[in-house]
């Protein structure tokens, strides 16, 4: 008998997963349990249409990281600062500083946790990595000037 799980089960597989089991084990067990439904022909073509539904989605939003990650190695972003009478920055510049300044020039949608910096301190260019999704990251110039 041929089910679709629509929950994990240990040792057989994931959701959405097509998987042969025995008759009184698919019946008894994991269609009343509701961790499967049964394999119709239905089923399977509903489940394959997601599948290339959720494959053409993810090459979209691949594609839009990939954009973003062009705009942010190509520009040099600019963040003025306070500065004391040496020369010395009064506070640093911290991921959601740089998130805001990145998210108004790009019109993007960076969320602080995906900056990966210690607080700036120093005036001048400073390179910056940020983790985008999808195993792609960027790295940003960010300046910090007066």
């Amino acid at each position: 008998m041929k089910v679709i799980l629509t929950k994990p089960v240990a040792g057989l597989g994931k959701i959405g997963e097509i998987k042969e089991v025995s008759e009184g084990y698919g019946t008894n067990f994991l269609i009343r349990q509701g961790m499967a439904r049964l394999a119709t022909k239905e089923a399977v073509g509903q489940r394959l249409k997601e599948d290339k539904e959720a494959g053409r989605k993810q090459e979209k939003e691949v594609s839009q990281i990939k954009a973003l990650k062009d705009d942010l190695e190509k520009q040099k972003f600019t963040i003025p600062v306070k500065v004391g009478p040496q020369g010395q920055i009064f506070s640093g510049v911290h991921e959601k500083d740089i998130a805001e300044v990145l998210n108004k020039k790009l019109r993007g949608n960076i969320e602080k946790s995906q900056i990966h910096t210690p607080p700036l301190k120093e005036l001048g260019e400073h390179k910056i990595k940020i983790k985008l999704g999808h195993g792609l990251s960027a790295e940003a110039t960010i300046v910090l000037t007066n």
